[in-house]
């Protein structure tokens, strides 16, 4: 799958997903179903989520909340310091 595909699947589970939480739907709890939904107008969004289910997600996060960040001494030049 190429990027322009992959373009296409995320612009077809937004929209999908847009519309449904429009409709009423509570995304949270049937998102997954509204996207199988989706997908079987959009082969695409069909191939990727079944690539989806292949991908592991076992990898140690590399992000993390700026509330974490070490504190780091003022480097800023100012006149006082220069």
């Amino acid at each position: 799958m190429g990027i322009a595909a992959g373009a296409e699947a995320d612009h077809v589970a937004v929209e999908a997903m847009v519309k449904a939480r429009n409709e009423g739907v509570d995304v949270l709890r049937e998102g997954p179903e509204v996207l199988r939904r989706a997908a079987t107008h959009n082969r695409p969004l069909e191939m990727a989520l079944a690539r989806r289910t292949e991908v592991a997600s076992d990898h140690e996060p590399t992000d993390f909340p700026t509330s974490r960040l070490p504190d780091y001494p003022d480097v800023t030049a100012t006149p006082a310091n220069v």
